[in-house]
């Protein structure tokens, strides 16, 4: 299990270490507040362009949260007052280098949790 990820912008590289509990619990607070609490929905809408903003959403809570030596590295004074040509190589970092490997740790993960322990019988509570 990868619990870091070196992924590049550009020419730049970055390494992203796997959010601890209090980082996920940011990320998805971030990810209501930049959506003004209507990630769910927009999810749940079918609509392909609210699919763009969600992977514009997800991007800026991540990197916000877990690598903020992003917005440093680019000068960034805030995600949501860019440009979609300038954000695109950071949307497109996220979605085919962070992303794959964030799902895959934390279903890992989540396997690990769910797995019984010594002297348990799956499904026990």
């Amino acid at each position: 299990m990868e619990r870091t990820k070196k992924f590049t912008i550009g020419s730049k590289s970055f390494v992203a270490k796997f959010p601890n509990v209090g980082q996920i619990i940011d990320i998805d607070s971030m990810k209501q507040a930049l959506s003004s609490n209507r990630y769910g929905n927009m999810a749940a809408s079918g609509v392909v362009s609210a699919y763009f903003a969600l992977d514009l959403i997800d991007a800026i809570s991540f990197f916000m949260i877990v690598c903020p030596e992003v917005q440093q590295y680019f000068d960034i004074k805030n995600y949501t007052t860019m440009q979609i040509d300038e954000i695109n190589d950071i949307v497109k970092a996220y979605t085919e280098q962070i992303r794959p490997w964030y799902d895959e740790t934390m279903n890992e993960l989540k396997g690990i949790a769910n797995k019984p322990q010594d002297g348990e019988t799956e499904g026990a509570a």
